[in-house]
């Protein structure tokens, strides 16, 4: 008997979910929604759009040569990190609301600030910071935390991956509304200067700290109306040991709250390159130790598994015109992506096996 398998997990695209077709390129569905690379591959652009960060100080224009590009696979490296705090950088521009992408990997500790200011020694004590490591035992310093506000779910669900294994990280700011999200999971939402941050703010390093900018427009107060930072510089943590790689950074000022969609998208809705999106409800089932997948509407060249480190686990046999796929191997239970082809491109859709 055929066991329908569960595929209610969040649909996401290759080109961004998973891997990217082409590293540093947006893809049509991003160029749609109004992205921009902050990082295209060369260290021109990351000059083009970051400076060092410098309190008091919103013109300068010099930028750290810690800061290098990787020729061959054209990532953005901080080799070692800089305690004495030159490494830290901000963007030229000052952003409202936006969704920043970015793949990472690194084998140490840093962190993207987001509406930042030039008020402070170091840029983290002016912003939220989205938290980098490559270990996953931190709490509220957890990759993909609020730094020492918002923990992550316990036990991590999210699969972050430690040093030498990429990531794909995104923050949504939207008015006070803002969302953290790691490997397509989102693992933080919460709303600036409401009652639960406040909550948060008053166990966490910045009450140690002293009064800081960190949300609201006069600092270290609480007061009803005095509000919250709308717009600020996104910074890239660069004080702290440990290599770090970028690539895929990108940015758009008209952002939508949600997962990726197959083709890349959050707010559009249209499918990939001409192609129909992959229909939300085609049948998944476990037939013995493989899994055998019906598709009525869509016609598929090639199908395969893929585990959430990347490997493949298996390839599928394309059956009935393109019609149905069937993995015949030893499965274990878990969870994977269906990578599926078709004419008009590739779609990815997370899948859970049991």
């Amino acid at each position: 008997m055929k066991k329908w398998i569960a595929t209610s997990l969040t649909f996401c695209s290759l080109g961004f979910g998973l891997a990217q077709a082409q590293d540093n390129v947006l893809t049509p569905a991003e160029t749609a929604e109004g992205y921009k690379l902050l990082f295209d591959g060369t260290l021109k652009s990351f000059q083009d759009n970051f400076v060092d960060y410098v309190k008091g100080d919103s013109t300068n224009t010099s930028l750290d040569a810690g800061w290098k590009v990787n020729a061959t696979d054209k990532t953005l490296t901080l080799p070692t990190g800089n305690t004495n705090n030159k490494s830290d950088t901000r963007s030229k521009k000052k952003y409202k609301d936006f969704e920043i992408r970015w793949t990472y990997k690194t084998d140490g500790n840093q962190g993207v600030i987001y509406r930042a200011m030039v008020t402070q020694d170091r840029i983290w004590l002016t912003g939220v910071e989205y938290a980098i490591n490559n270990v996953t035992n931190l709490g509220k310093d957890n990759p993909g935390a609020a730094y020492d506000l918002y923990a992550p779910p316990n036990p991590v669900p999210y699969n972050d991956f430690s040093t030498g294994k990429w990531n794909n990280a995104r923050i949504v700011c939207i008015g006070d509304s803002v969302e953290h999200w790691s490997n397509e999971v989102k693992v933080v939402g919460y709303k600036l200067h409401s009652q639960n941050f406040w909550t948060q703010y008053n166990v966490s390093k910045w009450v140690s700290e002293g009064p800081r900018t960190l949300t609201n427009l006069v600092p270290g107060r609480q007061d009803v109306g005095t509000g919250f930072i709308t717009e600020g510089y996104i910074g890239l943590q660069g004080d702290h040991g440990g290599k770090w790689q970028i690539k895929n950074f990108m940015i758009t000022e008209t952002p939508c709250f949600g997962p990726i969609k197959p083709d890349g998208s959050v707010c559009v809705t249209t499918g990939i390159a001409g192609a129909k999106a992959l229909h939300s409800s085609f049948p998944v089932f476990r037939t013995g130790g493989g899994l055998e997948v019906d598709l009525s509407e869509e016609k598929v060249s090639a199908a395969r598994l893929v585990s959430l480190d990347g490997t493949v686990a298996d390839h599928g046999l394309i059956s009935a015109g393109g019609r149905k796929a069937t993995f015949s191997g030893n499965l274990k239970a878990g969870v994977y992506f269906l990578k599926l082809d078709m004419a008009g491109g590739s779609v990815t859709r997370k899948i859970n096996v049991f």
